[in-house]
């Protein structure tokens, strides 16, 4: 029906690895990962969200039960983003494979991150 109302476009995979985002970018994309029913996987690599970023994204994830693949590495994320993503797995289970490389999470929060990934197998990377 030319004209006509369209269905609504959905997306699975968000690619925005290598785009310096920064900490406004990580903020925004957190909002759309509230709200977003099909999203299962995000690739930020190496994009300078800094602690704040990381601390917007992971409120999210406490609240998205689709993403099972998150792509964190080379951010920035530091020992409060860190702490902030191991809360966020206590609560998140649908997450299965993660990626926070490169980040100077420090080993408190590793340790944590640990704790918080548990049994559920998968792929975790620091």
């Amino acid at each position: 029906m030319p004209g006509g109302p369209r269905e609504p476009r959905v997306l699975f995979r968000i690619d925005l690895g290598y785009n310096d985002l920064e900490e406004g970018g990580g903020r925004a994309l957190a909002e759309t990962l509230r709200f977003n029913p099909s999203l299962t996987s995000l690739k930020l690599y190496q994009n300078d969200l800094g602690e704040g970023g990381g601390r917007a994204l992971t409120g999210a994830l406490c609240l998205n039960t689709t993403v099972s693949s998150l792509d964190l590495g080379f951010n920035g994320l530091h020992e409060g983003g860190g702490q902030a993503l191991a809360e966020a797995l206590r609560l998140n289970t649908t997450v299965t494979s993660l990626d926070l490389s490169s980040n100077d999470l420090g080993v408190e929060q590793e340790s944590a991150l640990l704790l918080s990934w548990g049994d559920r197998g998968g792929s975790l990377e620091l």
